[in-house]
C-alpha cells in the first residue's frame, strides 16, 4: 500500500472506530433490540438551557442525572460501556470518577481497556499481581508502544485502578494486525497473528455500515480533490475505495474481538466489567454492544458516551451522557481548542492573566515551560511545576508564521496538585 494509502487507512481507522457522528436511531431500534438493558426510566425533559457544567450527567432525554444516579443504574449492569474521545482530559476525569464511585458503592468489577492488545495481557497480570507499582506502570506495560495516546491523559484512570485494586484487562488485538490486513488483506497473517482476532467476526449493523462508508467516502474525497489531473484523481478515488471492504472488515473484526475478550472475563471472573473504548464503538449500542448481545444475549449493558456542545441531545447515543466539550476555558482567562499540534486560543477574557501577558485569539500553544502541548493536561501539570517551583509558565506560541515566546506568572490558586 501506498503512503497515501497508509494514510487513508490510519485516519478512516481512527474516525471510524473512535469518534462516528451518527445519524440518530430509535432507542428501540439501536439499543434496547441488540442487547438487554438496564431498566432506565428518564426523568420528564430539562427544559433550561444554559450551559452544562463539565462533567455533568445527563439522561437520554436531556434531563439531569446525578452521579449517584448513573451508579444506582450501572450496579445492575453486567457490562458498562463508557467512550471516549482519547484526546480529551475531561474524558478520562468522568471515566475514573464513574469508576471509583462504583468501587466505592461496593460493586466489584474489572476494568477492560481498548487501549491494550491482548499481547500485553501478562504485564497486565504482573499489574493485577501486585509486582508493578503506580509509577512503574507506565514503562512496565510499554504503554508508548501500546497506545500512541500521552499517558498524563489515563492517569486519573489508573489512579484509581490502582487504589481500589481493581483487575485491568486488555481487549483489543494489535494494531499491526490491522494494518497488515488492510495492507495485504487476512492471506497475509500469521498463525501467530491469527490467534489475537476473533474466532467469529461479527458483521456491522447496516446502520453502522452505512455510517462507515460515509467517512471513508469523505477522507477519500478529501485526499483526491486538490489533484490537478481529473484522470489521475479518479484513478485515486478507484484505488483507495478498493480498500473500502478491508476497512468495514476490521471495524467489526475490532468490535467482536473486545466484546469477545469481554464475555470471557466476565465468566471468567464472574465480576461485572467496565469497558472503556472510543466513542464510536460505544454510541447507538452499534459497535461492541451489538455484539455483546449476540455473545452474551441475558447480559445487561449500560451505554455511557460524552455529550460536545447544548445542542439537544441525540437520545439513542448512548443511556446516559456527560458533558465534556472539546474545548477548556482556563483559570489563566483564556479558552482553548485542542488540535493535533497544539492548543489554539479562541477567546481571551479580559483583565486576565493571560490578556495581561499579551496572549491573542487565534495564537496556537505548542510548548509550556518545555514541554510538548499533547493535551489539557500539559498545561495543568506545567502550571503545578512551575507553582511549586516559584516560577513563571513559558509558553511557546505559533502567531501568524512566526514563533514567540511569553512568559506568565502563574495567578494564585489557578491550579491545585
Amino acid at each position: 500500500m501506498g503512503l497515501a494509502l497508509r494514510i487513508l487507512f490510519s485516519v478512516v481507522i481512527i474516525m471510524g472506530g473512535c469518534a462516528l457522528a451518527q445519524p440518530p436511531l430509535s432507542l428501540a431500534s439501536s439499543v434496547s433490540a441488540v442487547s438487554k438493558t438496564a431498566n432506565i426510566q428518564p426523568d420528564k425533559p430539562s427544559s433550561t438551557t444554559h450551559l452544562p457544567i463539565e462533567g455533568e450527567f445527563f439522561n437520554a432525554n436531556g434531563s439531569k442525572a446525578s452521579l449517584t444516579d448513573v451508579i444506582a443504574i450501572a450496579k445492575s449492569c453486567d457490562y458498562i460501556l463508557i467512550g471516549e474521545t482519547h484526546n480529551v482530559t475531561c474524558d478520562h476525569i468522568v471515566q475514573a470518577k464513574i469508576i471509583a464511585a462504583l468501587a466505592e458503592s461496593g460493586m466489584h468489577i474489572t476494568v477492560g481497556m481498548e487501549m491494550f492488545a491482548q499481547d500485553k495481557q501478562p504485564q497486565l497480570d504482573a499489574v493485577n499481581n501486585g509486582d508493578v507499582s503506580l509509577t512503574e506502570f507506565p514503562k512496565k506495560v510499554d504503554w508508548k508502544e501500546a497506545w500512541g495516546f500521552p499517558y498524563p491523559l489515563y492517569e486519573p484512570i489508573i489512579d484509581v485502578i490502582y487504589k481500589h485494586k481493581i483487575k485491568l484487562y486488555a481487549l483489543n488485538f494489535p494494531f499491526e494486525i490491522a494494518r497488515k490486513i488492510g495492507d495485504d488483506g487476512m492471506e497475509s497473517l500469521t498463525p501467530e497473528e491469527r490467534q489475537f482476532l476473533p474466532e467469529k467476526t461479527i458483521p456491522s449493523l447496516k446502520a453502522q455500515e452505512e455510517e462507515l462508508a460515509r467517512i471513508h467516502d469523505k477522507h477519500v474525497e478529501l485526499m483526491t480533490k486538490d489533484k490537478d489531473d481529473p484522470k489521475a484523481a479518479e484513478v485515486a478515488k478507484k484505488s483507495l475505495a478498493h480498500y473500502r471492504k478491508r476497512f468495514f472488515l476490521i471495524q467489526s473484526m475490532w468490535d467482536t474481538c473486545m466484546a469477545e475478550q469481554a464475555v470471557k472475563i466476565r465468566k471468567k471472573t464472574k465480576l461485572p466489567m467496565v469497558i472503556l473504548s472510543g466513542t464510536g464503538h460505544v454510541e447507538h449500542g452499534w459497535g461492541i454492544s451489538y455484539r455483546l448481545s449476540k455473545l452474551d444475549p441475558d447480559a445487561k449493558v449500560l451505554l455511557v458516551v460524552p455529550w460536545r456542545d447544548t445542542r439537544l441531545l441525540v437520545a439513542d447515543e448512548g443511556h446516559i451522557q456527560f458533558y465534556c466539550p472539546l474545548t477548556k476555558q482556563s483559570r489563566l482567562g483564556f479558552t482553548l481548542r485542542m488540535e493535533s499540534d497544539g492548543a489554539t486560543i479562541i477567546d481571551v477574557a479580559d483583565k486576565s492573566a493571560a490578556y495581561t501577558a499579551g496572549f491573542l485569539v487565534g495564537d496556537k500553544i505548542v510548548k509550556v515551560s518545555g514541554m510538548d502541548v499533547t493535551s489539557m493536561m500539559t498545561l495543568h501539570r506545567a502550571g503545578v511545576k512551575a507553582a511549586k517551583e516559584g516560577k513563571d509558565m513559558v509558553f511557546t506560541v505559533i502567531r501568524g508564521d512566526k514563533e514567540t515566546s511569553i512568559s506568565m506568572p502563574v495567578p494564585e490558586h489557578s491550579h491545585s496538585s
